[in-house]
């Protein structure tokens, strides 16, 4: 209430108080709003981003596991279903089968299974009740993985069985465990060792240094390379073991620490490749194999040579060092796009992501220039003087020195 004793000078100074105090509110208010507004618009914006990433992963998880993002195939033409099916594995086929109801409308026609078997098998002769049990058995009898050793190899097979082929002078063939349960292999010179489903290894053929008998027991490994004369493990915990002969210190040197996720063992040195992407070599260094490895990061892939090395980078470019009076090192291809890479004797292949394959390095057995054309690779290992590829559609190629049958005795896939 206004005190009528108030002089004007006293009223006009209670006024602008008053004003000043409600314009304080006010904009104390406005501060208030903002401030959360500002924080919706935070929340909102991480909300959205941390959605984006989440879409983005299960997107690239869906064309990684099954090539197609499963929920759009029930929007699909069935012209375009139909180059989905005929263009899968057999085994994403079933696995989509499962999960899409329109696209298990294409499982149960036999007309497109009989086309499926044709086109990727060339097999022309139904050979079980129906043709998606044959699509299946051949699928079973493919290949998905291969290594080739020094005149010999040994491929993997979907169905977890073992195959092998060229010089048997010390078992390397004869001497092939049986049974399934296998999930990678590496062929070595003489000997070979297998990782199994259970995470245990098995080695066979030449004995030399123990390479064979003194491979480790018990469970908890995840790759292994077999060398010359030594093989290399990586465990689960990202530790390394290697054993066998130890002339230059390639047992005894090799690192400690748990940080790898691939290893390479070549002629009586190895490298590894670390969880950060850098690179470490150890054993015998001719030709500086050792000490000129690359010393910055990006990598995710490498393979040793006979005294030479290739390195895969994350951005699709080679780099190769080491030996090289063949050419190995120098022509080493430029560019990126490629997605894995195997050194042999004196030559390497590499694969682009286009799924063709380029070679390089000495060619006296026709180990560069014989190297099959096209696309539709996914996975290559050289050896001493000649190479072996495997399609996507689980069919194999090998070329260069046949003397021991490497090349033309390159299994087939056929029944059991």
């Amino acid at each position: 209430m206004n005190d009528p004793t108030e002089t004007m000078t006293q009223k006009l100074a209670r006024l602008r108080l008053k004003n000043r105090n409600r314009n304080l509110k006010r904009a104390r208010s406005h501060s208030r709003a903002a401030k959360r507004s500002s924080q919706q618009r935070i929340q909102s914006r991480s909300r959205v981003h941390a959605e984006s990433r989440i879409r983005r992963r299960s997107t690239t998880s869906e064309e990684k596991e099954l090539k197609i993002d499963v929920e759009r195939l029930e929007n699909l033409s069935l012209d375009i279903l139909q180059t989905i099916f005929m263009n899968m594995s057999v085994k994403d086929i079933s696995r989509n089968c499962k999960l899409s109801e329109r696209f298990n409308a294409l499982c149960k026609r036999e007309s497109l299974w009989k086309q499926k078997v044709l086109k990727d098998y060339g097999v022309t002769d139904k050979t079980e009740a129906t043709w998606r049990q044959t699509a299946m058995i051949l699928y079973s009898m493919s290949f998905k993985q291969v290594s080739a050793g020094e005149n010999y190899s040994v491929a993997l097979r979907e169905n977890g069985t073992l195959v092998s082929w060229g010089d048997d002078g010390y078992g390397q063939v004869s001497g092939t465990p049986q049974g399934s349960g296998f999930k990678q292999v590496s062929a070595g010179s003489q000997h070979s060792v297998v990782l199994r489903e259970d995470a245990t290894l098995v080695s066979w053929g030449h004995d030399g240094y123990n390479v064979v008998s003194n491979t480790p027991t018990g469970s908890g490994f995840k790759q292994v390379s077999a060398g010359y004369d030594h093989s290399v493990a990586l465990r689960e915990d990202r530790t390394l073991i290697s054993w066998g002969s130890d002339r230059q210190g390639q047992v005894s040197g090799t690192p400690r620490g748990s940080d790898f996720k691939q290893v390479s063992a070549g002629f009586q040195y190895a490298i590894a490749l670390r969880e950060d992407g850098t690179l470490i070599s150890w054993g015998y260094d001719r030709y500086y194999v050792v000490s000129n490895t690359p010393r910055d990061s990006g990598f995710k892939q490498v393979s040793i040579g006979t005294w030479f090395s290739v390195a895969l980078r994350e951005n699709g470019t080679l780099v190769s060092w080491g030996r090289g009076e063949a050419g190995q090192v120098s022509d080493t291809p430029r560019g990126s796009r490629f997605k894995q890479v195997s050194t042999g004797g004196w030559h390497s292949v590499a694969l682009k992501d286009d799924g063709t394959l380029v070679s390089w390095g000495n060619d006296d057995d026709g180990q560069v220039s014989r190297t099959p054309r096209g696309s539709g690779f996914k996975q290559v290992s050289a050896s001493t003087s000649f190479s072996v590829a495997l399609r996507e559609n689980g069919t194999l190629v090998s070329w260069g020195y046949d003397r021991y049958g490497q090349v033309s005795d390159t299994p087939t896939i056929s029944y059991p």
